[in-house]
């Protein structure tokens, strides 16, 4: 076993943040893509073809696939190649089930965990995803209010918990982007958003719970009437 031997009266250098790798990078290109629809559901990854588009290597392609491919956006076909999810009604049912099940809870304590008062990132996430709907910018609305929801349930304290959330959270936005199209419910939703977040402030963990439960079934609503009805 290698021990780190540090002169005496001498911190270690440590780096705060892990830099952000090109893999990184084309994973985000990709997942706006996909939330814009550039990449529309069912299409085809091709590597050769996404190097070409964003002029990199397949090594950061392949590198920013599988990411997508865990987080269940891009799916392997039958011929052992990568797509771009096609959603069903199946798919936004078990996401909003687990979330419900889930975030309202993490809201909960998160509320529980704090005094009452101002939340400054949620309130700048906020103010940043009404700037986005008011500019008609749907996929990064939807990585905005990703930011929103995640503010709040990182504060829970409870990393499974939010290990749980971020990892279901790609989707969901995939799922929120794709609801819009079925029928524009964004303003709705961040008034929803508001609603939550002074009930959040004020420290009433019971109403921010509430809110969040019946935010989270009801933003799916269109989208799954539509998939039921074939449309």
């Amino acid at each position: 076993m290698t021990f780190l031997v540090v002169p005496e009266g001498q911190a270690p250098s440590l780096p705060l943040e892990r830099p952000i790798s090109r893999g990184d990078r084309v994973r985000d290109a990709l997942l706006e893509a996909i939330l814009n629809g550039t990449l529309q559901q069912g299409t085809a990854l091709v590597e050769r073809e996404l190097s070409t588009m964003l002029g990199v290597s397949k090594t950061p392609i392949r590198e920013a696939l599988k990411q997508l491919q865990s987080s269940g956006l891009v799916v392997l076909n039958a011929y052992q190649g990568m797509s771009v999810r096609t959603l069903d009604a199946a798919t936004v049912r078990d996401v909003t089930v687990a979330r419900a099940a889930v975030e309202p809870t993490a809201i909960r304590l998160a509320v529980e965990q704090r005094p009452p008062g101002p939340h400054p990132a949620a309130r700048q996430a906020l103010s940043e995803a009404q700037a986005l709907l008011r500019a008609d910018q749907p996929a990064q609305l939807g990585l905005k209010n990703r930011q929103f929801h995640r503010e709040l349930y990182v504060a829970c304290d409870n990393p499974l918990l939010v290990d749980f959330l971020d990892k279901i959270q790609v989707l969901n936005t995939f799922i929120a982007t794709a609801g819009w199209r079925a029928q524009a419910t964004y303003d709705t939703e961040g008034l929803e958003h508001a609603a939550i977040l002074d009930a959040f402030e004020r420290g009433d963990a019971g109403r921010a719970e509430q809110l969040m439960r019946e935010h989270i079934t009801r933003s799916s609503s269109a989208l799954l009437r539509n998939l039921d009805s074939g449309e």
